[in-house]
C-alpha cells in the first residue's frame, strides 16, 4: 500500500478505538525469524489492555482478526518495522522501509502515526527506471532501500513489470547505428515502456513520484524524449555495468541523484521560506500557528530535523510550551500536531537540517494570505 494513502486512511479514523501495534523488523534471515514471536507477543499485550476496557467477546472478535491479517504475512518479506493498525471495523497490515523507534502497543481513539508522518515528509520516495534495449525494469524505493519491485501482479492496460522489447532487431555483428531503424524502434519501446509507468503515476490512489532513470545515455536521452511527464525525472544514472543487479545493489547507485535532489528541495523550501517573511507571511509563534492552521491559512510548515516539542494546547487557541511531556494534560509533541492539520489542509511540510536552516526558527509557518 502506497504510504501516504495508508497515512490518509489511518486519519480518517477519529473517535473510537483504535489499536495500533508497531514493531522493529529485519530484513534478513534468520534475524526475521524473531519477529513473528516478538508481534504475538504485542498482540497478547493488546489483549490484555483491551480486556480491561472492553467484554471479552467483543475483544476476542478483534483480536480474532488481527491473528487471521498476520497469519497471512511472510516475514521474509520484512522491511524495517511493521505495523497493525485495527478497530471494530478491520485491520491493515503494513511493512515500512523506515524504523519506528521501540516496539510498542497504543490504545487510543486514534491511529499512532507519527513516525509515518515524520516519515513521508522528511525522507524521499521514489521510482527507479531501469532501461536497457531489451528490457525495462520499475522500483519502488524509499531513501537508501528499495520497497519493492514491480512485476506481473501489478495488472495495467499497458502492460506490466518487467517489459520486454517486442521490436529487437537481430544484430548479427553489426552496431547500433547500423541495425535498420533502431532508434525508431527503442523510441517506440520507451514510448510503451512509459505508458506502464504513466498508469502506476496517474494512479488515484497514490502521489506522483519522482522518478530517476538509470540506463545507458543513448537509452536515457531516448526515454526522456518520448516521456509524457519528463518533469517527473529528477535524475538519471548512466554508470551502472550491469542493469541487471538485484534492486538492493542497485539503490546505491542512485543516492548520489537522490542528494542532489534532497539538495534542490531545501533550496526551494528556503527560497519559499524568505519570500514568507519578505511578504509578512511568516509565523513563528506557535498560537498563532496554530490559529492560522484552524483558519484555513497554512500553506507550508517548516519543521527542523528531528525537533520536538512537548506543550499544551487550550480551547482558547493557545500553546504553552512545556519540558515535561509526561505531565498532565500536556501533548507529548505539538510539533506532529501541526504536521498533521498542514496535511489534512492539503499543505506542503518541509524538513530541513539546523545547518540549512541558520538562525531561523525551528518550526515556522507560511501563510496563504
Amino acid at each position: 500500500m502506497n504510504l501516504e494513502s495508508l497515512l490518509n486512511q489511518l486519519n480518517n479514523h477519529q473517535n473510537d478505538l483504535a489499536i495500533s501495534i508497531l514493531l522493529p523488523t529485519h530484513r534478513t534471515f534468520p534475524d526475521n525469524k524473531q519477529d513473528a514471536i516478538a508481534l504475538k507477543n504485542l498482540i497478547k499485550e493488546a489483549e490484555d489492555r483491551l480486556n480491561t476496557q472492553l467484554d471479552k467477546r467483543e475483544v476476542e472478535v478483534m483480536i480474532d482478526a488481527i491473528h487471521k491479517k498476520i497469519d497471512a504475512l511472510d516475514h521474509n518479506y520484512n522491511l524495517d518495522s511493521l505495523g497493525i493498525f485495527a478497530n471494530r471495523h478491520g485491520v491493515t497490515a503494513a511493512r515500512f522501509p523506515f524504523a519506528v523507534g521501540e516496539q510498542r502497543v497504543i490504545i487510543d481513539d486514534t491511529f499512532a502515526v507519527r513516525d509515518l508522518v515524520r516519515a513521508i515528509n522528511d525522507a524521499v520516495h521514489y521510482h527507479v527506471l531501469v532501461i536497457s534495449r531489451t528490457s525495462a525494469r520499475l522500483i519502488e524505493a524509499f531513501n537508501d532501500r528499495p520497497i519493492h519491485e514491480f512485476d506481473s501482479k501489478t495488472v495495467l492496460r499497458t502492460g506490466s513489470f518487467p517489459a520486454e522489447n517486442p521490436f529487437l532487431f537481430a544484430a548479427k555483428g553489426l552496431d547500433r547505428a547500423q541495425i535498420p531503424n533502431d532508434a525508431g524502434n527503442l523510441k517506440e519501446f520507451f514510448n510503451r515502456v512509459d505508458k506502464s509507468l504513466q498508469e502506476i503515476q496517474n494512479n488515484p490512489e497514490n502521489k506522483r513520484l519522482p522518478v530517476i532513470v538509470v540506463g545507458d545515455s543513448r537509452n536515457v536521452a531516448f526515454f526522456k524524449e518520448v516521456c509524457d511527464q519528463p518533469t517527473d525525472i529528477v535524475g538519471a544514472v548512466t554508470t551502472v555495468p550491469d542493469l541487471k543487479i538485484a534492486a538492493e545493489k542497485l539503490i546505491p547507485e542512485v543516492q548520489t541523484v537522490l542528494t542532489e535532489y534532497r539538495l534542490n528541495r531545501a533550496k526551494t523550501a528556503l527560497q519559499h521560506l524568505a519570500q514568507a517573511r519578505n511578504a509578512h507571511q511568516l509565523l513563528t509563534d506557535f498560537s498563532m500557528i496554530l490559529r492560522a492552521i484552524i483558519e484555513g491559512n497554512a500553506a507550508r510548515l517548516f519543521v527542523r530535523q528531528g525537533y520536538i516539542q512537548p506543550g499544551v494546547i487550550d480551547f482558547d487557541q493557545k500553546i504553552v510550551t512545556v519540558h515535561d511531556a509526561a505531565a498532565t494534560d500536556v501533548t507529548d509533541d505539538v510539533v506532529d500536531t501541526f504536521i498533521e492539520l498542514v496535511m489534512q489542509q492539503g499543505g506542503e511540510i518541509c524538513f530541513l537540517s539546523a545547518e540549512q536552516l541558520g538562525e531561523e526558527k525551528p518550526l515556522s509557518l507560511q501563510t496563504r494570505y
